[in-house]
């Protein structure tokens, strides 16, 4: 095991409009990675605030280093940690006055700054780039430029909030490539938000999902609102007008509900079996990750699964795109929170 870098403790965020962030217990180890996963509102760049000493906790303790935030200055907390935003904001100068502005709020001597940044650019693919006017940058450039103006600073931990937002496929895998670059050559602590569970899976060292302000254990693919019905003696969650999930619970009322996507099976046509789960669909998108293969499907105009099969059997079974397809699951491969 590792040092903890940051630790919360009971940690909850109450706000008026009724969303609760609520954390028994997390921490984060130095030097690792880590992937904040889950829907919109879950609760994700929240808990980055918080960690990041933006917003304070209704209730609960946060630790730095095993040391309660409450017992250290908050300014030399905030000197060893740096987010970046989903959408940078860049002063209106050149790109070298933008990094150095942190270095000039921290009164680093002006003699140290371009080799400084220099390598901070180095390290971001933008060498040469100093003399740049920043608005005239574009998107991806942009945003490795607010990396660079973070890692000026050599913190100890990076936030990246949602980094792979509306940039275009090149930069993105230039942004995964430059995430495991900062965490090796600087051995920066990154925690990052994303709607992508496969890439959460190829950057980090750890994957964090979060629903309605709380850590999951289930997957986040395949996640689904509902209520709980009983007929016979057979429970079913209703997800959409026309699609109920059969599972096996004691809960009752409102429930999230998710499958991971491993335990979906895919078939030409209806398979018999003891699996209470059977839906036929429409292939919408095709995705390779390795050997894997991720098939999005559509059941109805409301729902949408997720199932992952090896690209032999996708191979085998040859599935185009907007071809019929039956997908099938047991209640037990059901989770409910």
């Amino acid at each position: 095991m590792g040092i903890s870098v940051l630790r919360v403790e009971n940690l909850i965020k109450r706000y008026e409009s009724g969303f609760a962030l609520d954390i028994p217990h997390l921490e984060f180890q130095s030097g690792r990675i880590y992937g904040l996963v889950g829907p919109n509102g879950a609760g994700k760049t929240t808990l980055l605030n918080l960690l990041n000493l933006l917003e304070e906790p209704t209730e609960g303790e946060m630790f730095f280093e095993e040391r309660r935030f409450t017992d250290l200055d908050p300014l030399d907390i905030r000197r060893k940690m740096t987010m970046v935003m989903e959408n940078p904001f860049l002063f209106h100068t050149t790109v070298f006055k933008n990094i150095t502005a942190g270095l000039k709020c921290r009164s680093v001597d002006k003699k140290m700054w371009p080799a400084m940044s220099k390598e901070a650019l180095r390290t971001v693919g933008l060498k040469g780039f100093e003399n740049r006017y920043a608005p005239a940058l574009s998107r991806g450039e942009t945003q490795r430029v607010a990396i660079a103006r973070a890692l000026v600073l050599k913190p100890e931990v990076l936030f990246l909030d949602e980094p792979f937002t509306n940039i275009r496929q090149r930069d993105i895998d230039l942004f995964e490539k430059l995430t495991k670059t900062i965490n090796q050559e600087y051995q920066t602590t990154i925690i990052f938000t994303t709607h992508d569970l496969p890439q959460a899976h190829r950057l980090s060292d750890e994957v964090i999902s979060l629903v309605d302000g709380r850590i999951i254990e289930g997957s986040i693919e395949n996640l689904f609102e509902g209520t709980v019905e009983e007929i016979d003696g057979t429970q079913s969650v209703k997800i959409s007008p026309k699609i109920s999930v059969s599972v096996i619970t004691e809960k009752r009322g409102k429930v999230n509900i998710s499958i991971a996507p491993r335990e979906i099976i895919l078939s030409h046509g209806a398979i018999i079996s003891s699996a209470r789960n059977s839906f036929k669909g429409i292939i919408r998108k095709i995705q390779m990750e390795g050997q894997t293969v991720i098939v999005n499907i559509s059941v109805d105009e409301e729902v949408e699964f997720t199932a992952l099969i090896t690209e032999t059997s996708f191979k085998n079974m040859g599935l185009p795109i907007d071809s019929e397809i039956y997908l099938t699951f047991k209640s037990t491969s059901v989770t409910i929170f």
